[in-house]
């Protein structure tokens, strides 16, 4: 790397220049590399592929409501996250590439900070960070529309790449190590062109090591599934399609052929395969609703004779009745009271709780729980 001082050693006193080639140049060249793009700006530093860590992970996220006389809470589901953590090193050949790699440092520790403008002579911060990441084909934009599914596999697999752009995000923390302490690294001596020191104490480390505790990726597309249980649009209107998310590969998820690898199979069958897998899903959807339904039944019961059963069942619920109905009791006992007014008879389901405080008014005071409800 000569671009900013050739390479040079002494032959009989004399410099003399010499060509020198870093392999690591070629696989950049070729693609081998990633970037990231300060999306303000719109300046974009990019790094040779000496990745030393990748890590993608998934997070789902659910509230949870327990429910008395049930060993396990019953689940609501909030959201789905991402965040991706890697790690990687910039490794210097020669002085001048130690110099550029310090200088992308520099940079990356620049797209960490917000834009500000002027309005009225006072500095009004006016963009967030917000970066684009592209580490190859591993993190890369891929709204893009898919192939057909009845493409041959050989020809998806030979189409595909890392041509997507980067993923827009921002990052949580960004390390730099700079290896200074280092026996097997440390530092080049900052020397001029002529070989002389001119800044005395001035060094250039040979090893950046730098870590990203946290991309979060901020998805400019739909994710999930739709009625149909096609991944990625959710509406006619979508205007990008994430089928391919998130890495751009694509195959067929239901038809598997040795070692896992896709096998094209007769059209046929493939439509069969799919039938069949639909209606196994509906089938398997439709037996956790009766199973959920039917835990949230016994609980229901269960709250009910815990509460109801005893001597002075009937006075505790009409009391019940009487303070839900003027919203005496907080949300989470209101849960609670509700679901054991559920479980007082066959009936069920919500439209117990009218019946009993219905019953139980100020308008219908003689009503008899016992002796008139069973």
């Amino acid at each position: 790397m000569s671009a900013y001082k050739e390479h040079t050693q002494k032959v009989e006193g004399k410099d003399k220049l010499f060509f020198y080639a870093d392999g690591s140049d070629n696989l950049f060249n070729n693609g081998f590399k990633f970037s990231i793009t300060h999306v303000p700006s719109g300046k974009m530093i990019e790094f040779k592929a000496f990745i030393t860590a990748f890590n993608d992970t998934y997070a789902q996220d659910w509230n949870s409501e327990q429910v008395f006389g049930r060993a396990d809470p019953l689940y609501n589901f909030k959201q789905t996250t991402r965040r991706i953590s890697f790690g990687f090193k910039m490794p210097a050949a020669s002085e001048g590439e130690a110099y550029a790699n310090l200088a992308k440092a520099q940079q990356l520790a620049q797209f960490m900070y917000p834009n500000y403008t002027d309005v009225g002579g006072a500095k009004v911060l006016s963009q967030g960070p917000l970066l684009r990441l592209k580490i190859m084909n591993l993190a890369q934009s891929t709204e893009k529309a898919a192939a057909n599914s009845e493409t041959n596999a050989t020809v998806l697999y030979n189409s595909y790449g890392a041509g997507g752009e980067g993923i827009l995000g921002f990052f949580s923390d960004v390390t730099f190590n700079y290896n200074l302490e280092n026996s097997d690294h440390g530092a080049f001596h900052y020397l001029d062109g002529d070989g002389e020191s001119k800044n005395d104490g001035t060094i250039l480390p040979k090893l950046i090591e730098v870590s990203v505790g946290g991309f979060n990726p901020i998805h400019e597309g739909p994710l999930g599934w739709d009625a149909n249980n096609n991944f990625g649009k959710l509406s006619t209107g979508d205007q990008k399609d994430t089928s391919l998310f998130p890495y751009g590969a694509q195959g067929d998820p239901n038809i598997k052929g040795p070692e896992g690898v896709g096998a094209q199979a007769p059209s046929e069958g493939l439509e069969a395969a799919r039938k069949k897998y639909k209606e196994d899903r509906a089938a398997a959807s439709a037996r956790e609703k009766a199973r959920l339904e039917r835990e949230k039944a016994e609980a229901a019961i269960a709250n009910a004779e815990a509460r109801y059963g005893g001597m002075f069942g009937n006075a505790r619920l009409k009391r019940d009745a009487r303070k839900i109905s003027k919203g005496k009791y907080s949300e989470s006992k209101t849960d609670y009271i509700q679901s054991a007014m559920i479980g007082v008879s066959e009936v069920g389901d919500e439209k117990q709780i009218d019946i009993i405080k219905n019953r139980y008014s100020d308008e219908n005071p003689n009503f008899d729980f016992v002796d008139d409800y069973y």
